[in-house]
């Protein structure tokens, strides 16, 4: 896989000051008894802390595809009430 660092300027970590690298990160949202968690999601992350800021469109994308997520996690807990826990695992190729 290529990785392809965008032309702007890093942005300064909000809490050490420094700017960010960049690189991936992960990102959990839970709801109703269903997480989320969306891995390996391109962004500048600070090397010191949890602080990472996203590209321009990676928040929109990562909202839209967390909701449609939860939508069908949230239908499989209703379709099968029985099983203790579920756990899905949804891979994207590009």
């Amino acid at each position: 896989m290529i990785k392809i660092e965008p032309v702007l300027k890093p942005p300064l970590c909000s809490e050490h000051r420094i700017p960010m690298n960049w690189g991936e990160t992960d990102f959990t949202y839970a709801e109703n008894g269903v997480e989320v968690v969306v891995r390996h999601i391109p962004a500048w992350v600070c090397e010191y802390g949890d602080d990472v800021a996203f590209p321009p469109g990676v928040t929109d994308e990562l909202i839209a595809t967390i909701r449609q997520l939860i939508r069908i996690a949230q239908q499989a807990k209703l379709d099968y009430p029985s099983l203790p826990q579920q756990e899905y695992l949804v891979r994207v190729m590009a």
